[in-house]
């Protein structure tokens, strides 16, 4: 429903992300402050059982991991289609050119909703997926910085690419790791930092890193008759 008020109203760039940061701060505090049936201030934190399958039996443990990993294949095949279909390069036109996109008849609101109603779906079969692992799930995960990690996610991965977003999930989830070993009060300030690196010398990403070494190795050498001095 927000996702169709704020399309229709033509709210777009960083006030749209503005307005979608501040709702889900809205949600974690009065998540926080009211008990609301989902434990408040802890969050729900009793789950040891999953459709009768204990979650910590190492069999249950292994087939989450599978259904993750087909979860993701599975997400990744739904926005291939997507990307390389009509639709798809009628979004690119609009992340390019809204307004031209629009004069051209297309009804831009209709195709940013079905964009952002695809990415709720995949961050809730996601969640719903996450839970079962960590075992809980309070209203700190309606943080912002959640949000911004999934922007880093991309930016380090690559952007506009889809192999980017896990690419840099990975990455970034593996350096979160080691710095809040080694750097434990000051992890968020790494963090922050990998983004701006990244945006500042690989504003590509891994990815665009990867691609023009690529490029330049199968580079042909210049033939030597091309290079010689033409004779006189």
């Amino acid at each position: 429903a927000f996702g169709w008020f704020a399309f229709r109203s033509r709210v777009t760039g960083v006030y749209l992300s503005i307005i979608t940061q501040a709702m889900t701060f809205a949600l974690m505090l009065a998540f926080f402050r009211n008990d609301m049936g989902f434990g408040g201030n802890n969050g729900l934190t009793d789950f040891k059982d999953i459709l009768g399958f204990s979650i910590s039996a190492d069999s249950t443990r292994v087939t989450l991991f599978v259904l993750s990993a087909v979860a993701l294949a599975a997400g990744y095949l739904l926005c291939r289609a997507l990307v390389t279909s009509k639709y798809g390069k009628v979004l690119v036109a609009v992340r390019d050119a809204e307004s031209r996109t629009r004069f051209l008849g297309y009804r831009v609101a209709n195709y940013k909703l079905l964009a952002w109603t695809v990415s709720a779906m995949l961050a809730g079969a996601a969640g719903a997926l996450y839970v079962p692992q960590v075992g809980i799930i309070n209203p700190g995960e309606f943080a912002p910085a959640n949000s911004i990690e999934i922007v880093i996610w991309v930016a380090v991965g690559g952007r506009g690419t889809l192999v980017g977003a896990a690419l840099g999930a990975l990455i970034v989830n593996a350096g979160k790791t080691w710095f809040t070993g080694v750097l434990p009060e000051a992890w968020l300030f790494a963090l922050g930092a990998l983004f701006v690196l990244v945006t500042l010398f690989l504003p590509r990403g891994v990815l665009g890193l990867w691609g023009s070494l690529s490029a330049r190795r199968h580079k042909p050498a210049p033939s030597a008759m091309a290079s010689a001095k033409p004779a006189e």
